[in-house]
């Protein structure tokens, strides 16, 4: 209600989003994260490990993934490797990196606790279900294997869970921006 003697209201602050994201092709600068971090965003930033700050462009996102793809201009970056479709098995053991309540970097172990899940608010039924402990911040982040490989992309987390988009998910996104 609207109070004549008090004045208006502060107008609206802008939010800002932080999360994480993983650098999936190098040489072209391709970013993928979490595309509820972006998905209403008026300017997306980059804040790569040695510092830099970048602008970042979005090129595809998939509401039904929860996921999208970003471009930086940017030399001398490093990228993750995909891992192959079908490579994952319930029990193996993953790492989550992400940048949890905006302490920096941060990785966490588990293991995969079952595929082809289904979380609430994300429309992919092939998720990954990891028992890895992420907390706010790390949405966006990788989920690896083992030998160092991209498995998935955090985009959520429920009664001590984390689900991740599996690779394929990026890899949908690197077809529809072509």
């Amino acid at each position: 209600m609207f109070d004549p003697e008090a004045g208006f209201p502060d107008p609206p602050t802008l939010r800002e989003w932080q999360g994480a994201g993983v650098i999936v092709d190098a040489l072209a600068g391709l970013i993928v994260t979490a595309n509820h971090l972006i998905a209403n965003a008026t300017t997306v930033r980059a804040l790569l490990q040695d510092g830099r700050a970048l602008n970042a462009a979005v090129l595809v996102r998939s509401e039904r993934d929860d996921v999208a793809l970003l471009r930086i201009e940017a030399g001398n970056l490093r990228a993750l490797t995909l891992e192959k479709s079908g490579a994952l098995d319930v029990g193996e053991f993953v790492l989550a990196i992400g940048d949890p309540q905006d302490w920096g970097q941060s990785v966490t172990f588990g293991i995969v606790s079952a595929l082809h899940r289904s979380c609430p608010g994300i429309a992919n039924s092939d998720l990954v279900q990891s028992d890895v402990l992420v907390g706010r911040g790390s949405s966006g982040g990788a989920l690896v294997n083992l030998q160092g490989r991209l498995i998935g992309v955090i985009v959520a987390r429920r009664g001590g869970f984390a689900f991740a988009a599996p690779v394929d998910a990026v890899r949908r996104l690197f077809v529809a921006a072509q």
